[in-house]
């Protein structure tokens, strides 16, 4: 599973880079919106608003996408 999160300067994207940091199992990728990698990844999955935290299968298939921290934390229970 690879989870790529797209965060900003605001307090809920500080709380989603703790969360997806703390992730065990999974590869990461966090980036700053303003970033090349936060560029890259808000132009592959059209992303336009941050945070958003975009979940992978092995294939690079989309399985999950939000910007919710309750959402986020019931996917991953």
């Amino acid at each position: 599973m690879i989870v790529k999160a797209v965060i900003g300067s605001d307090a809920l994207s500080g709380q989603i880079k703790d969360y997806c940091s703390g992730l065990p199992d999974v590869e990461k990728v966090i980036a700053d919106a303003d970033s090349a990698d936060g560029k890259k990844i808000k132009d592959d999955f059209k992303v336009s608003s941050v945070p958003m935290v975009i979940v992978l299968d092995e294939d690079s298939k989309v399985l999950f996408q939000t910007a919710d921290m309750k959402e986020l934390e019931k996917f991953f229970a």
